[in-house]
């Protein structure tokens, strides 16, 4: 059981929910500041306008509500249409949990009936079918108003279900406060970063293994190098890679090409960008960003409101797109090396890993295959952050397209793990060929990811690789 508390919620919490059905619970401390919140916007509403509350949204902001209406409901259905793919059981998990969090952080006004019914439906995996289609960077409004709709039994579940266990009713004044979020573009977010975290690290011990069969030189990896470094975490980058590949052969060249020689310099900038990435996700989280905001009690007589702009997550498509980049980059560097393993020019090895010199083709589909996956992530890194667009009749004039930002890196996480999959096959395969075993590496680590890495096929005929590429891609997955 994870309790939610709207003060942190770590993303291995998150990762849990989504993918173990981890159960969650609001905290009694969560709950009161929820209604203190509701009783402050509230009272606050009876002295100003308050966007959403007592008035339209968007162009209609300036439309004043009547009292009693149904404007809360009718909001709710008339932005609930999406399209596009449905987006998995995991996914949905993690924005309803990531959207209980922030619930939970007390700035939306909401009734704390609503993120209770929230938690309710989560523990009972009664999830709301959601496409892809929908977010432009400034709030999922349709995933978001789809859910209160599955919340309110007018929608069929993702199992085509009809949760009768939710509300009865939707009031006008908690309509927008539970759809003013990003939880769902944060969410993609978050399964990506985790997923792409854990095919790095996969990536960087791939890649240890083509240095070692390509005989490179670990000298521009030395400390004495590292200690030039203007960032700690490229230094580390470095010190890694040099302990993975230290003793491990006799090199070859006096320079090895840039695919090996600046490894290290790429591994760093990657872990760089990733733990920057965890750091904004791990505040957006628990982030109070629905407009307008809710400040103060009324208790101690400063509840008042704000309105803003915190839901146009330009800060978080800007970093997604800069891990897009730098992945791609270094994919690059994968590519090359794959096509140095073909090469017997730095193998002393058949052309192509093949069993004979004979015209065989080894290998060689498998640059292919990799080539075709470094195209994915050199399409992927164009920065959506560029982007804008005007909408509801000018008056909300521009989107961060972080949601864009997001499925774009899962796509990224996706290619990067074809593409270290067929670096594994190269770099296992000529390993073999040269005769190295697992007493090779002087590194533990090394040594362990070599073992796990020769449950590939031995054979090295001619033959169907794709059963080669999948076992690969289950070994970086394990």
């Amino acid at each position: 059981m994870i309790d939610i508390d709207g003060l942190h919620l770590s993303l291995e919490d998150i990762i849990s929910v989504a993918r173990q059905r981890t159960e969650v619970q609001l905290t009694l401390g969560a709950i009161e500041r929820i209604t203190q919140a509701h009783k402050s916007v509230a009272a606050t509403a009876r002295s100003r306008p308050v966007y959403g509350f007592s008035t339209g949204v968007g162009a209609n902001r300036s439309v004043h509500l009547s009292s009693g209406s149904n404007h809360g409901l009718n909001l709710l259905r008339s932005h609930a249409a999406d399209a596009g793919q449905l987006l998995d059981a995991p996914t949905v998990r993690a924005m309803l949990v990531i959207r209980l969090s922030q619930l939970a952080a007390a700035g939306s006004g909401i009734n704390p009936q609503i993120p209770l019914a929230l938690a309710t439906m989560l523990n009972a995996n009664a999830l709301p079918e959601l496409r892809e289609f929908g977010g432009i960077g400034t709030s999922d409004l349709p995933a978001l108003a789809g859910t209160a709709l599955t919340l309110l039994g007018e929608r069929p579940t993702l199992d085509g279900s009809i949760y009768s266990q939710g509300l009865k009713d939707w009031a006008t004044e908690d309509a927008l406060p539970f759809i003013s979020s990003n939880a769902l573009t944060i969410a993609r977010s978050v399964l990506a970063y985790y997923d792409l975290k854990v095919i790095n690290e996969q990536s960087v011990l791939t890649s240890a293994l083509s240095f070692v069969a390509l005989s490179g030189n670990p000298e521009p990896f030395s400390p004495a190098v590292a200690a030039c470094l203007d960032s700690g975490a490229i230094a580390e980058g470095y010190r890694r890679i040099f302990d993975l590949v230290r003793n491990a052969g006799t090199p070859v060249r006096l320079q090895d090409p840039f695919a090996l020689r600046t490894m290290a310099q790429l591994t760093g900038n990657v872990a760089e960008e990733l733990a920057a990435t965890e750091e904004r996700l791990t505040r957006l989280v628990v982030s109070r960003h629905e407009n307008p905001l809710v400040i103060g009690t009324v208790a101690e007589g400063n509840n008042d409101i704000a309105h803003h702009g915190l839901f146009l997550m330009l800060g978080l498509a800007k970093r997604l797109d800069t891990v897009r980049q730098i992945l791609a980059t270094n994919a690059a560097t994968c590519l090359r090396r794959i096509s140095f393993l073909c090469d017997p020019e730095y193998t002393g090895l058949h052309r192509f890993l093949a069993q004979d010199g004979f015209g065989q083709s080894g290998v060689m589909v498998i640059e292919y295959v990799a080539a075709a996956a470094l195209s994915r992530l050199r399409s992927h890194a164009q920065p959506v952050s560029q982007q804008s667009v005007v909408l509801s009749l000018g008056v909300e004039d521009d989107a961060s397209f972080a949601s864009e930002a997001a499925a774009l890196l899962v796509g990224s996480v996706d290619a990067l793990r074809v593409m270290t999959a067929c670096e594994m096959l190269c770099s296992v395969r000529a390993l073999r060929q040269l005769g190295v075993d697992g007493e090779h590496f002087l590194s533990l680590e090394t040594r362990e990811f070599f073992s796990r890495a020769l449950d590939l096929p031995e054979a090295m005929e001619d033959r169907d690789l794709r059963l080669d590429l999948e076992v690969a891609q289950r070994i970086l997955g394990a």
